[in-house]
Formats: C-alpha cells, sequence, structure tokens
C-alpha cells in the first residue's frame, strides 16, 4: 500500500496498486491512473479495477483486448492517444458499462469490426480520428446508439461510412468527417438527428449533397438545432440544380468552390447565382430500334442517354412493368438490358426510360421471339434471318 503523497499543492490518496512507471491519484474518491508517455508497449496488467480515469496516450501499445480492461466497470474516462495500436480485440471492451469518454485518435487501426467497441453502453464520446480506417462496420457502434453525443471519424481513409447507424444517433451533437474519401451521404440521414449542430464533410471526395430537412429548414427550429455548422468546403461539387437547395441557405462568406460544369469550375459556391445552378433534360442518343431473336436465345437491348446529371435509366417490359434484376434478366448502369434465355412471353414492344433531375425521355424496342416450332419447320428460312 502506497502512503499519501503531497505534489504540488494536491494530497494524494491511498493507492492499492499503481503500475511502474504510472502515477496513481485519488482526488474526491476517483482514482485516475497516469501513464500517458511512458514507453509502454501494452496496457499494463496491474491497473486498479477501481480506476475511473486512465490514460495511456503517447505510447507503444500496439493492439488493447483479452484482460486488459477486465472488471474494470466503473471506468469513465480511457485515453488511448497517440500509440501505434492496430487491433482492438473483439469484445476488449466488454466490461466497460461506465465508459463515457474513448480516445483512439492517432494510432494505425485500419478497421472498426462489428464487436470490437461491444459493451459501451453509456459511451458518449468516440474519438478515432487520425488512424487508417478503411472500413467500420454496419454494427460497429450499435452498442451506443443512443447515448453517443460526439463522433470524429475525420483524417481516415473511409470510402463509406455505416450512414444507417448515424441516423440513429438520437443524441449526437457533432459529427466530424472531414478528410476522407466519402463519395456519397445517404439521403435522409440526418432527418431525425435533432441535435446535431455540427457537420464537418470537409475535403471528401462530395460532387453532391441531398437534401436534408435538417438542413432545408423543413424541420422547425429547436433549442437543440436553431443552428448548424455545416462544413463541405474541398469537395468536387458539381453545381447543378440539385445543389440549389444548399445555394438557397442563408450563409457567411464560406470559400467553398464548384469543380464542375466547366463554365463555374474554380467559382465561389456562395457568389454564383440561383439561375447558373442549372440542369440538362435527358436525352437517348442511341438505342435498339427492332430486335429479332430466337426463342432461348438471349436478347440484349440497348439505351444510351446523356444529360446532367447523368440519367439514370429504366426498362418497362410490354406488359407495363418495371424490370428488376432477376436470375433471367440483368439491368445495367449503361442503360443495357439484358434477357439471358428468351421465351415467348417476352414478345412485344419495351420502352426505355431515362430519369434526371430535369426530366424524362423515353423510346420504344420492339422485340420479336422467333418461337421453337418455327425453328424446327423451317430451318433454312431460320438461318438467313
Amino acid at each position: 500500500v502506497w502512503p499519501p503523497l503531497k505534489v504540488l499543492g494536491e494530497t494524494w490518496g491511498v493507492v492499492s496498486a499503481c503500475p511502474f512507471h504510472c502515477v496513481c491519484r485519488n482526488l474526491s474518491e476517483s482514482l485516475s491512473t497516469l501513464c500517458a508517455d511512458k514507453g509502454l508497449l501494452f496496457v499494463p496488467p496491474h491497473v486498479d479495477r477501481r480506476t475511473v480515469e486512465l490514460r495511456l496516450a503517447d505510447n507503444f501499445i500496439t493492439e488493447v483486448g483479452g484482460n486488459d480492461f477486465v472488471n474494470m466497470t466503473g471506468l469513465v474516462d480511457l485515453t488511448l492517444s497517440r500509440n501505434t495500436i492496430h487491433l482492438i480485440r473483439p469484445m476488449a471492451f466488454a466490461d466497460l458499462e461506465s465508459l463515457r469518454s474513448l480516445h483512439l485518435d492517432g494510432n494505425r487501426l485500419t478497421t472498426l469490426g462489428p464487436r470490437d467497441l461491444a459493451g459501451l453502453v453509456n459511451l458518449q464520446h468516440l474519438i478515432v480520428n487520425n488512424n487508417q480506417l478503411v472500413k467500420v462496420s454496419t454494427q460497429a457502434f450499435d452498442d451506443f446508439l443512443l447515448t453517443l453525443e460526439d463522433l470524429d471519424l475525420s483524417y481516415n481513409n473511409l470510402r463509406r461510412v455505416p450512414w444507417e447507424s448515424i441516423q440513429n444517433m438520437a443524441s449526437l451533437h457533432t459529427l466530424n468527417l472531414d478528410h476522407n474519401l466519402i463519395d456519397h451521404i445517404a439521403e435522409g440521414v440526418f432527418g431525425e438527428l435533432y441535435k446535431l449542430a455540427r457537420l464537418d464533410m470537409t475535403s471528401n471526395r462530395l460532387r453532391t449533397l441531398p437534401p436534408d430537412p435538417l438542413f432545408t429548414g423543413a424541420i422547425s427550429p429547436t433549442p437543440y438545432n436553431a443552428v448548424i455548422s455545416l462544413n463541405f468546403g474541398g469537395n468536387p461539387l458539381h453545381c447543378n440544380c440539385e445543389l440549389l437547395w444548399l445555394r438557397r441557405l442563408i450563409r457567411g462568406d464560406d470559400m467553398e468552390t464548384c469543380a464542375t460544369p466547366a463554365h463555374l469550375a474554380g467559382r465561389y459556391f456562395w457568389s454564383i447565382p440561383e439561375e447558373e445552378f442549372t440542369c440538362e433534360p435527358p436525352l437517348i442518343t442511341r438505342h435498339t430500334h427492332k430486335l429479332w431473336v430466337l426463342e432461348g436465345q438471349r436478347a440484349t437491348l440497348k439505351c444510351r442517354a446523356i444529360g446532367d446529371p447523368e440519367p439514370v435509366v429504366h426498362w418497362v417490359s410490354p406488359d407495363d412493368r418495371i424490370i428488376a434484376n432477376s436470375s433471367r434478366t440483368s439491368s445495367f448502369s449503361n442503360g443495357t438490358l439484358d434477357i439471358l434465355v428468351t421465351v415467348a412471353r417476352d414478345d412485344g414492344a419495351y420502352t426505355c426510360i431515362a430519369i434526371n433531375a430535369a426530366g424524362e425521355a423515353t423510346a420504344t424496342v420492339d422485340l420479336k421471339i422467333i418461337p421453337l416450332y418455327l425453328q424446327s419447320r423451317y430451318p433454312v428460312f431460320m438461318q438467313n434471318l
């Protein structure tokens, strides 16, 4: 048992065990174990299980798990910043039911698996910036969806984030996703995050941002979201009519610029008049007109369209149904429809529909299926088709 110590005017209480090189203090019945910048290669095995605050920053710890934090049910603040952690073993934090703040910034994590953060049922602050993350599991945040207030995933290598989890973080106040490789935001993901006050998407690969009621004013202001800080500079924005909703927001002197179209490239987003945020309706430039196919063979129907934004192409069958991908049909993003094995009922007029934010265009393709009985009755004629 260590005797009471007095350092720099503070009385340091009695501590049952303190890891070598660390400093332990007990102030107001709250035990802190301070092991920052001690050259540690692993989490000290003899940390007092009653510790409320554990600081392990600026060491050389490479992984966490096993018994590192077992039975530390009273731990509230855990700092593992600026180590060389590349692995969190599943259930590593399973006993940390009281943890409010977890700092993992400045490490070498590449993934967050479905059970890596399991057990953190009261977590409020999760800081994982400045790692090498390329993937975050859709289940990684499941145990603290309703309690998390601050999430920092900035300065990583993320192309995708688990939007389906983020949209359920009802207490989220700050979301930092800046300096990643994100090129897509799920539509409506922020609609029910009524407490969100700051969203930072700076320096990603976003070409557009979907309109969201939280930013457009469709949600009535509350004490939580009366003022929302939205940062999206440093993205290759395509300034067309799809971003008109954003241009209409009241903003300060932000310095976001447009990357495309060519006539707006390099211009400050907020200085461009609303009437210049335009789109071009679809134009079908090429398509199959008529196609004869022997029953049982493949039929490939083509439809090419241009427009701004790039049109999405759908196909409608002769019985007026949207054609979905199946074991027999495949619809591709370039407008091609493949019917892998044709049958007699495939005969008829197909409609190609190209749609974007500015309108739609259609074209008709006539598919003729030659029945099997004709193939056997007139083989020479069939060969000449």
